[in-house]
């Protein structure tokens, strides 16, 4: 290989290094807001909000409830069968899980519960299952056992075990576990992998006065055409473009953790990225022009 051709070869390395670290230091940033929606609970309630929308889930929600809440009166010597009125318990369940006061109580109980759900997506020994969380709703039973009226309107409040939602089925979760465990490497690591290829591709490069300013293009460039996708199309338009595709356990964690909260974040945070390395871009590109000028 003569002069030129490695010459030529350097320069490709040098333009790999520079796309592949802009790359990285990009899904750093990324990645750093869905850790921090995940580890403060911003996440998982929009999870579940979404599940909370599935007639399955709340038809199992009610289900459980209402056979919990039973057995808690029984407990206190209420036969709710015996009495006739476990028809109306059922219905009085059903009717306060529709309603938006209920899905709030849930959510907030869900918030404050995160904590299950960091376990479970970095427990490295857990078997296949879906996702659920545990939320304790004996408020929400009891305001319900006080419409039954009869022998049930004067018992003491009871206490209902914890019931369990569903909020991904274990194939979903199963995919967010393992893009979970991809996008907290990013995290940790995508920085620093960024700027190492970025000072490879620097010592590949011929002519290095221009390294800087093509580095900050590129990563400006790739920040604001990201968040202006998202702002403009959707956070569901990014998964077309993700490895494994829209099916893919990215795309699924992208899309069960991007809440309503969390997209105004990214784009914010995408934009803001994007301008100052393209202005830094600019400068550095004046600067090497003055440099250049100076040493001819």
């Amino acid at each position: 290989m003569g002069q030129w051709g490695m010459s030529a070869l350097r320069t490709l390395i040098s333009a790999i290094c520079i796309v592949a670290g802009a790359l990285l230091i990009a899904w750093w940033a990324i990645a750093s807001v869905i850790i921090d929606q995940i580890e403060d609970g911003e996440a998982v309630r929009g999870i579940t909000e979404r599940a909370l929308e599935s007639p399955a889930v709340t038809a199992a929600l009610s289900a459980e409830l209402s056979a919990r809440t039973q057995e808690a009166l029984a407990a206190q010597g209420v036969d709710v069968g015996g009495i006739g009125l476990d028809h109306e318990l059922d219905a009085a369940i059903a009717r306060a899980v529709g309603t938006e006061a209920f899905r709030a109580t849930v959510l907030d109980q869900v918030e404050e519960a995160h904590g299950q759900v960091t376990d479970q997506l970095t427990d490295s020994l857990r078997t296949p299952a879906p996702l659920t969380v545990s939320v304790d709703l004996s408020d929400a039973v009891n305001a319900r056992v006080d419409e039954l009226g009869g022998a049930a309107a004067g018992v003491a409040d009871v206490t209902v075990p914890p019931v369990t939602i569903e909020a991904l089925d274990t194939a979903q979760f199963e995919q967010a576990r393992t893009a979970y465990e991809r996008t907290s490497w990013a995290q940790q690591w995508g920085l620093w992998s960024g700027l190492a290829l970025l000072v490879f591709g620097l010592l590949m490069s011929h002519r290095r006065q221009w390294f800087l300013a093509k580095v900050l293009t590129v990563l400006g460039l790739l920040c604001v055409a990201f968040g202006g996708v998202v702002a403009l199309l959707g956070p569901d338009t990014i998964t077309t473009f993700m490895p494994g595709g829209v099916d893919g356990s990215l795309s699924t964690m992208w899309r069960e953790v991007l809440t309503d909260e969390a997209t105004p974040i990214v784009v914010e945070r995408s934009l803001w990225i994007g301008g100052i390395a393209l202005v830094a871009a600019l400068v550095a590109t004046l600067l090497g022009a003055a440099l250049g000028g100076r040493r001819r």
